[in-house]
């Protein structure tokens, strides 16, 4: 009778290793990735006191490189920009502080001339002509929390019509 209790809690304590162990190395492998990325968020001066906040955001994250400027007048650019590195769901928190912090999103910057590990909130360093519009509609189905990576970064693409041009 020990011996077939002891069997359950070895066989107990061996699927609950077993699922740890297939969990944990992805989820710090991410957090491992998110330490790479470079966040560039251009601000109106009137959230500067809202900055730590969004580092915090961030850091939750594990991203600990973010760049803030302030413009000293008016507002930044409504655009924002993702690399092909950027999981969904640290996209889906840039959007979110874009939004909150930046009036909202009007354009998206194209993956194809980004570093793969970066974000950038409000930038003015790329051409108009390299953004492209995205409608609300449109900024609702790339915050979808049910879009994986895979299929953020398909739909990103096709919103800025990378997805079409020659390879």
């Amino acid at each position: 009778m020990k011996i077939k209790s002891y069997n359950n809690i070895f066989a107990v304590l061996l699927g609950g290793i077993l699922l740890l162990g297939m969990s944990a190395p992805e989820e710090s492998k991410d957090q491992e990735d998110n330490s790479k990325i470079l966040v560039e968020i251009f601000l109106a001066t009137q959230h500067k006191q809202n900055l730590a906040q969004i580092k915090k955001e961030f850091e939750s994250f594990s991203i600990t490189n973010v760049r803030a400027q302030f413009f000293r007048a008016g507002n930044p650019p409504q655009n924002i920009a993702i690399g092909k590195n950027i999981t969904a769901p640290v996209a889906r928190l840039a959007i979110k502080i874009a939004i909150d912090y930046n009036r909202g999103i009007k354009m998206l910057l194209p993956e194809e001339r980004l570093s793969p590990n970066y974000i950038a909130i409000g930038t003015s360093i790329f051409d108009e002509l390299f953004q492209v519009a995205i409608s609300p509609e449109d900024l609702e189905r790339l915050s979808d929390p049910s879009l994986t990576t895979s299929q953020f970064h398909a739909l990103y693409k096709h919103l800025t019509g990378e997805d079409k041009r020659p390879q």
